[in-house]
């Protein structure tokens, strides 16, 4: 097959000119490990650049096969790295894994000291599923690591294994690599430990972890690495981790495994511990922003509200002081919870001021602070205000005009809600939840309702999943008298997701079917979902039930 020269040139001198150059001069880092070795490195001839050139073309024209086998070709010609890497790369292009393997492990033989050459054979081993024998290049990788960086390459090896579907087979293998680490106290013992721990805990030997992130302590009991694998243990609730979590902490100097420690606390719901703790760490460590923001927002969510004022406002005043690149998104958080805490004590314009305060270096922060803005006024219910805030900045963005659309409705405003959902129609016809609310809207007031079932089922026909959209279609059916149709369509949007608002409505429609024990239920199970939610209580009120 002849190819024309141009179209596979440029990349192919550019990589025959870095071949040359390997030939004489290696400057990388991993190329430093390989002075020791005596390798005879080949001159780039005319014949060897007419190959590299030829297995590009076949490359560029189709022929992955005929182009890897000619680079890789060249590559132990030349014994050069450029293209030993070029060879499993085009590989791994083509999905060979075989190929891959045996491109990687001629540049490993050759270069026997080149680490990055053997983590490639690593790492299609693994990706190819032969966890068996990863054993000796996992061995390799570890080895060749310098010493400053071994630590972090024991590490990694839960990463590196992560995909494997035969865990177990894994976490044997990852034993027997790690056994010079783990067989006596050394500065690597703790980490061997602590990625042991971690294959067994993905393998399920829940025993085994706890072993090996007690014996990680054992090797030394001030490093993270154990104290953190019996943190994950204890975020699973296993028996026995918590004690070592204790025991850990007692060895730390800083702050940082504290902060660990509260946010598992917080996973499993123990706020008031969580609590205790951050105020310790308050008191060792007054000047940690992070533990000021925790605190505040655990206390106003726990409803201690001078206290999460007190705590907020410390937050505020420490990252202003000495403002992060990530302390951004706290001081949003802070200070939208303590407008929040204002507009509870009557404060709205106080607490609008305070949100208007936050910095906004762009169009995408000042949209965010505005929103924040208008949450809470829809959570004071004040809807005129926030109507007029969205009015005045929603120009040319559809997801803030239906923002305003549903706050006319809460204002009755109808003709208003309608006019701006299809204007948001007309800028993105498959804006759904726009025809959902228009035809939901028109449902709910027994107002045309054949139209408000085509403009659901429009909905449905972007969204058929949706169980919001289903809970629509289920309450038009209800007030078009088909009873059947909209209790299987709301038992369906209720069971793909168990919501307050489509319990109501469920609800309703078996009461007028004379279901009523079932009506009580699944109201009953609404109430413990939101107990607030307005239209549960609204029909609550209005049917008035035994419950």
């Amino acid at each position: 097959m002849k190819f024309p020269l141009s179209a596979a040139l440029p990349w192919a001198l550019r990589l025959a000119l870095i071949a040359a150059a390997s030939c004489t001069v290696h400057t990388s880092a991993s190329a430093q490990s390989r002075e020791t070795d005596k390798v005879e490195n080949s001159a780039m001839t005319g014949e060897l650049l007419y190959e590299i050139l030829l297995g590009e073309m076949n490359l560029r024209h189709g022929e992955p096969a005929a182009g890897f086998s000619l680079l890789l070709d060249a590559a132990r010609k030349s014994n050069d790295v450029a293209l030993y890497d070029r060879a499993v790369e085009i590989a791994l292009e083509a999905r060979s894994g075989d190929g891959a393997l045996m491109a990687a492990r001629a540049w490993s033989q050759a270069w026997p000291k080149d680490r990055k050459a053997n983590n490639q054979v690593l790492q299609i081993l693994l990706a190819i599923n032969q966890v068996a024998e990863s054993l000796e290049p996992l061995k390799k990788d570890i080895l060749l690591a310098p010493e400053a960086q071994r630590d972090t390459a024991i590490n990694l090896i839960p990463r590196h294994y992560a995909r494997v579907t035969d865990k177990k087979r894994a976490t044997a293998v990852v034993q027997q690599a790690l056994e010079p680490y783990l067989a006596e106290k050394n500065t690597f013992s703790a980490v061997a430990w602590t990625s042991l721990g971690r294959m067994r805990l993905a393998s399920d030997d829940m025993a085994g972890a706890l072993e090996a992130a007690q014996k990680g302590q054992a090797a030394d009991n001030k490093a993270q690495g154990p104290l953190l694998l019996a943190m994950e243990m204890m975020g699973k609730k296993l028996p026995g981790a918590e004690p070592l979590v204790q025991q850990g902490l007692r060895k730390q100097d800083g702050t940082e495994m504290a902060m660990s420690h509260v946010r598992v606390l917080i996973e499993l719901e123990r706020y008031k511990e969580a609590t205790a703790q951050l105020q310790a760490i308050t008191r060792k460590d007054a000047k940690l922003a992070d533990a000021w923001l925790v605190l505040g927002s655990l206390q106003f969510e726990q409803g201690q509200e001078p206290e999460a004022e007190a705590s907020l406002a410390r937050y505020v005043t420490l990252v202003t002081q000495s403002p992060t690149d990530t302390s951004t998104r706290g001081l949003n958080q802070a200070q939208t919870r303590r407008a929040t805490l204002l507009a509870r004590q009557g404060k709205m314009t106080q607490a609008r001021e305070l949100i208007q305060q936050i910095p906004a270096s762009n169009a995408d922060e000042q949209r965010s602070r505005m929103l924040a803005e208008v949450q809470l006024l829809r959570e004071h219910r004040q809807w005129q205000a926030a109507f007029d805030l969205l009015a005045a900045n929603s120009a040319g963005d559809i997801d803030l005009v239906y923002e305003q659309a549903m706050l006319a409705e809460k204002l009755n405003q109808l003709d208003v809600m309608e006019s701006l959902l299809r204007q948001v129609i007309a800028q993105n016809p498959s804006y759904y939840n726009a025809y959902n609310a228009l035809g939901f809207s028109l449902a709910d007031r027994n107002m045309r309702l054949p139209e408000a079932k085509q403009l659901i089922i429009k909905a449905l026909t972007f969204a058929p999943n949706d169980p919001f959209i289903t809970d629509s279609l289920g309450w038009v059916e209800f007030r078009l008298g088909n009873l059947v149709a909209a209790l299987s369509y709301l038992q369906k949007a209720y069971k793909d997701r168990a919501d307050a608002e489509i319990a109501a409505h469920l609800g309703e429609v078996l009461w007028m079917m004379k279901r009523e024990d079932e009506a009580i239920k699944v109201w009953r199970e609404g109430i413990n979902l939101a107990p607030s939610n307005e239209t549960l209580q609204e029909t609550l009120q209005r049917l008035k039930p035994a419950l």
